[in-house]
């Protein structure tokens, strides 16, 4: 069999196995699975690197697995990966997948990764593929812009690889939700405890105490029984979960929430479950777009009119949602200009001015000084949906208690506030998993990324798929059309700051 048609087999039989182990998100809006042939009958060898993740001690995770990589190399394709010992799929794998194992991979025509480079590492006139975070004109990511621009790097962003309808292709999502519905649990136990209430949250900890999600899920379903059994203070009353959005995160999220005994119901339904629902299970609601946003002048929304009328519309959420919420798993799109789901302001109303917590040691049963307890930020928008998000967590510390009234945060869960986490790399806790799954989209792109090598302009490469070449953010020193934008909203950002 020529090897071309071998390969062309080998990528469809891999897709056939993602579709089974990740359903037909892992193919969507990419179902024709190409070969990398075109480019190994080419006379010059194409040459691939994958780079060492330094953004963090906890960042594991690879941008493709070894059984991936060796599809490619089987085929001829050159693939350097940077040593590292953290990594969670060990050099010896990937060495016997067919991959080299070289620091220097000046060599590769495309470097792939997961989340941003160090500025000192990037290597000028290359294509590079990684979670950027720039989309935005976030000010903490334009001198990594500015190193892009001035290196004439080609920047593909993976944010940005999107199908037909706007999802997007390539993402850890699923592992963010599963990860942070995980994390969560455990700080909403901890902030129960400082409350005065030893509850069967306590038995779960932190993902990444756990080899697998498998494992993690297996200790949600013994705290589920232990709530079945009635071990939950009646004190507390039905316990609210409320999940936003309706992608791979939320999810994920309900998909570790969904081993505890529950029910889900209408965010319409809400009052009456918070005065009457069962304290033997907990309680959940999935709220959509057209859940909370309204039109100011009560006209009928759309879709259409709200993407270009989005100062006509504003969110109900605070009112008829949070009020009811024990915690929110925030897990929805947020956008310059959409209406916040709570701003600074409304936060205010959520926990008391004052909270006496030498009287909840003295009480023996004492009541809950507030509903909204723990949020979960796993969208992680600095400043976004909820205002007064500001800073992210950590895996190493991944709670802080955020006093409204004082703008301040704590470690300390005995004080006044509301438990936030907001983590940015929630999937780096199950690495392993978060790369197979994420490598499992990626792979039918990684030929069109070795394709774009800039000796053409971008609009002339049609040989490339439409996905990529939209992804694409930078282009042989310069802004490409489709993200002009960013410039225009960098000098608001900075105007608005000083």
């Amino acid at each position: 069999m020529h090897p071309s048609r071998f390969l062309h087999r080998k990528l469809h039989r891999y897709g056939y196995m993602c579709w089974r182990a990740h359903g037909t998100a892992a193919l969507r809006g990419n179902r024709r699975l190409r070969s990398a042939a075109t480019l190994c009958s080419s006379s010059r060898q194409p040459v691939l690197g994958i780079r060492r993740e330094e953004s963090s001690v906890w960042e594991r995770r690879a941008p493709l697995n070894p059984n991936q990589v060796q599809i490619f190399t089987r085929e001829g394709v050159k693939v350097l990966i940077q040593p590292s010992t953290r990594r969670a799929y060990s050099m010896h794998e990937y060495e016997a997948a067919g991959a080299v194992i070289l620091d220097d991979i000046t060599e590769a025509d495309t470097v792939i990764g997961v989340k941003q480079p160090p500025l000192s590492g990037l290597i000028e006139d290359k294509t590079y593929v990684f979670f950027s975070h720039t989309i935005k004109a976030q000010p903490e990511n334009m001198p990594l812009l500015d190193a892009l621009l001035q290196k004439g790097i080609r920047l593909v962003d993976y944010e940005k690889l999107l199908d037909e309808q706007g999802f997007r292709l390539v993402a850890f999502g699923k592992y963010a939700g599963v990860a942070g519905m995980i994390d969560v649990l455990h700080g909403l136990g901890l902030r129960l405890l400082a409350l005065g209430h030893h509850t069967p949250f306590m038995h779960v900890g932190t993902a990444h105490n756990y080899a697998s999600s498998s494992a993690a899920k297996a200790a949600v379903a013994n705290l589920g029984r232990e709530i079945q059994y009635g071990l939950m203070p009646e004190v507390l009353g039905p316990l609210i979960f409320t999940f936003t959005g309706a992608g791979n995160v939320s999810q994920g999220a309900q998909e570790v929430f969904e081993e505890l005994p529950n029910e889900f119901v209408p965010p319409t339904d809400l009052q009456e479950v918070a005065k009457t629902g069962d304290t033997r299970k907990v309680y959940a609601t999935v709220v959509d777009k057209w859940d909370h946003l309204v039109r100011k002048d009560g006209s009928a929304p759309s879709n259409a009119d709200f993407d270009a009328h989005m100062d006509q519309y504003k969110s109900i959420f605070f009112d008829e949602i949070v009020p009811y919420t024990t915690c929110l798993i925030n897990g929805g799109y947020w956008g310059p200009g959409m209406p916040r789901l709570i701003t600074t302001e409304q936060c205010k109303q959520l926990h008391p001015r004052e909270l006496d917590v030498a009287r909840l040691t003295r009480e023996g049963v004492p009541e809950l000084p507030q509903r909204l307890l723990a949020i979960a930020d796993i969208s992680c928008d600095l400043e976004g949906s909820l205002e007064f998000m500001k800073e992210c967590t950590s895996i190493d510390n991944p709670f802080l208690l955020y006093n409204a009234h004082t703008l301040k945060t704590s470690h300390d869960m005995s004080g006044n506030g509301i438990v936030m986490m907001s983590i940015d790399n929630l999937p780096a806790q199950l690495p392993r998993e978060a790369t197979d799954y994420f490598g499992s989209r990626l792979l039918p792109f990684v030929q069109d990324f070795l394709k774009l090598d800039g000796r053409k302009p971008l609009k002339d490469c049609e040989d490339v798929d439409k996905s990529v070449r939209e992804a694409v953010i930078t282009y042989n020193g310069h802004l490409t059309e489709r993200f002009e934008y960013i410039a225009e909203l960098r000098k608001k950002n900075e105007q608005s700051s000083k």
